[in-house]
């Protein structure tokens, strides 16, 4: 059997959805505080109170909210800018804010607004000079060609008791500790990207001692029941040319795989998953997962649209007519709902609102290509409407080829993000952008078919803590293969065979 490939080349998601921070910390003090109301163990699961630490991954600012049964709310960054005149600003006369820094550590401020302007909580500690071997490090990836890991911050002490060192961009890394690390603060606290679960502490006094004291962060195993936005293929494989994910890109949940069989990759894969690994029902006897595969390249301008991988994308014979009738479009409503074999020709830019295509009848095939020189804005929802059909040609089967212009600009698709579902086969010369979200624009991306990109963007911000679904999925449909558009043939006959013994 012959399954999809989803080419990817970068991947980046991005979310913009509360709660993204769980687990606990603990004061000796007051006792237990919880980052999140869905954490395990709490009883009103935020039925009665909607709280948690969130944090923005453009401008990596924390914010939101902790609870304690003794201590009351704990404010993290600029949300304790709502409590201001009750705390007034920080010991340092800083800017009441908190921020995740490129190595995964928290700078800045948390406060107890029920101490006033003694409730500070200093998130990161004083620069200081440590030359011990680094523990428990966190963050860690290898890249290839490289023999051993970087991490992006360590502890000083194995069990991580009383305050502790913390450092940053680590280097000659080995099963979790690494020899060299850049800088080095007197305490501090991180962010584990693999739990999404803050470690380390945090010093909560003035300098009379007043205060609630040290917070020792993930002081326990826990976690809440969280997740943030993921891709997902179903029935297909998921290939890589430079390295699939990094660390600080959100993991599917435990139980949601990102592919349903094969993911390669010629470089590291990160944070994506197999339904193999995460099952362990594997019958695939080369394994399911291989990283540092062969380059797979992409038919492009410079290649005069030919490779060895994938064949050739005969533009030419597309656009001259010798694949299926040409026709010159300008505009959305000029594109058939039966495609009937058609190559469909944008010389610039181009918008496709929502569209329909339907069955053919007799003879007359019901796939077509929408070939377009320039970028492409997918403004609406696309999906097949036809009914049973006896004859694969009368299969609708919509193809997609988006192509830079002759002075190598353009060759993007953009997905608004307001789209919720769309059918066909996707190539882009450049990158494929899933459409950035915000908090009031929170839509989930089905697309039904198979997508191929130099690079894509995958920006959906969709979170369901009940159903864990993914942000985007993509479903192979098998339609390429059995009635392909103008042009696919040789694209997918060159798409690597993954799943023989399936």
């Amino acid at each position: 059997m012959v399954c999809s490939v989803l080419v990817f080349f970068t991947a980046d998601s991005s979310a913009e959805k509360a709660h993204k921070i769980n687990g606990w910390a603990w004061s000796e003090n007051i006792g237990w505080v919880s980052l999140n109301c869905y954490n395990s163990g709490l009883n009103n699961k935020c039925l009665n109170s909607d709280y948690g630490v969130d944090f923005d991954r453009e401008t990596k600012e924390v914010f939101g909210y902790s609870w304690s049964e003794y201590g009351g709310w704990l404010c993290f960054g600029s949300s304790c800018d709502e409590t201001q005149e009750n705390m007034f600003l920080p010991p340092d006369d800083a800017q009441i804010v908190a921020k995740i820094t490129k190595n995964n550590l928290l700078t800045g401020w948390a406060g107890w607004p029920v101490l006033g302007k003694n409730g500070w909580v200093k998130l990161q500690g004083e620069v200081y000079n440590n030359s011990d071997p680094k523990v428990q490090c966190r963050n860690c990836v290898q890249y290839k060609g490289q023999e051993k890991e970087k991490c992006g911050f360590c502890f000083t002490q194995e069990i991580n008791q009383g305050s502790g060192g913390i450092c940053a961009n680590c280097s000659d890394c080995l099963d979790g500790e690494c020899s060299e690390c850049q800088e080095c603060y007197k305490y501090g606290v991180g962010l584990d990207a693999e739990t999404n679960a803050l470690v380390g502490w945090a010093w909560g006094a003035d300098y009379e001692g007043v205060g609630f004291g040290w917070l020792r962060f993930s002081a326990s195993d826990d976690l809440a029941l969280v997740n943030q936005p993921y891709l997902q293929t179903v029935g297909g494989d998921i290939y890589a040319q430079k390295g699939l994910g990094d660390i600080y890109q959100p993991s599917a949940p435990e139980d949601q795989p990102n592919a349903t069989y094969m993911i390669q990759s010629n470089g590291s894969i990160v944070h994506f998953d197999s339904y193999c690994q995460k099952t362990g029902q594997c019958n695939y006897s080369e394994g399911w997962v291989s990283e540092k595969m062969d380059e797979l390249f992409l038919p492009d301008q410079e290649s005069n649209y030919y490779n060895q991988n994938l064949g050739h994308l005969d533009i030419k014979g597309l656009l001259a007519g010798q694949y299926g009738p040409v026709k010159a479009v300008n505009s959305s409503d000029q594109i058939d709902e039966v495609l009937k074999g058609r190559v469909y020709y944008a010389g610039d830019d181009f918008v496709l609102d929502q569209h329909s295509f339907l069955n053919s009848l007799g003879q007359e095939k019901a796939s077509g290509t929408l070939v377009v020189r320039g970028d492409l804005v997918l403004n609406g929802n696309i999906f097949y409407a036809g009914s049973s059909i006896k004859n694969l040609k009368n299969l609708p089967c919509f193809g997609v080829l988006v192509l830079k212009k002759k002075d190598g600009s353009g060759g993007n698709i953009y997905i608004k993000p307001d789209v919720g579902y769309l059918s066909g086969n996707f190539y882009a010369e450049d990158t494929i952008y899933t459409g950035y979200q915000s908090e009031e624009n929170n839509t989930r991306l089905s697309v039904n078919g198979l997508m191929l990109a130099e690079k894509f963007e995958f920006e959906r911000g969709y979170v369901d803590l009940e159903t864990k679904e993914p942000a985007e999925r993509i479903i192979y449909d098998g339609r390429v293969f059995g009635n392909p558009p103008p042009g696919f043939s040789d694209l997918i006959a060159g798409l690597p065979e993954f799943n023989k013994n399936q």
